[in-house]
């Protein structure tokens, strides 16, 4: 709990470039809060996007072209958002997508995550953007002990890779 409070404190403090600024932070809160899987998450079109009473509904194309559906109470990423979509170009339907209007790469997002990590002093063996998936499993589990649930919130088709997402103690 303490590193995860010291992570989403980073994502705040982290100082990016001007542009990059609103976009990096809400990619990263859009994986944390949702399970996403990075490539999932940079392959967001906008009109894939709706707002909805007080969370944001994102339709997903996971693995093998399967569709499911995440959700993110909006007070979690609206001034991110809001600041982001002021400043993106229109010409493309991705939501995320560099300052030439090109896909975001997992290496794009790796350097976010590695810049986040330090400035937050959160080392671990695997530092990837895959591990906030890991953490989105993992408290999704401790909260209501239902593994069938986060199978479905993950997108997995077998139980028993879900269960290897949720690090919880024996």
């Amino acid at each position: 709990d303490s590193e995860i409070k010291r992570f989403l404190n980073s994502i705040e403090e982290t100082p990016f470039k001007g542009y990059s600024q609103a976009k990096n932070r809400l990619l990263i809160k859009i994986i944390l809060y949702t399970g996403m899987r990075v490539s999932e998450a940079v392959g967001i079109n906008i009109k894939d996007m709706v707002l909805e009473n007080d969370c944001y509904i994102f339709r997903i194309s996971g693995k093998g072209n399967k569709q499911r559906i995440a959700m993110i109470k909006s007070s979690y990423i609206q001034k991110d958002m809001n600041e982001w979509l002021e400043i993106r170009s229109d010409s493309t339907p991705l939501l995320f997508h560099s300052r030439t209007n090109k896909p975001m790469s997992q290496q794009d997002v790796s350097y976010i995550m590695d810049k986040i990590l330090l400035h937050a002093g959160i080392r671990k063996e695997k530092n990837g953007a895959h591990m906030l998936r890991h953490t989105f499993a993992t408290r999704l589990y401790q909260k209501n002990h239902d593994l069938i649930l986060v199978q479905e919130a993950l997108g997995h088709a077998d139980l028993n890779t879900s269960r290897i997402y949720t690090h919880f103690d024996k």
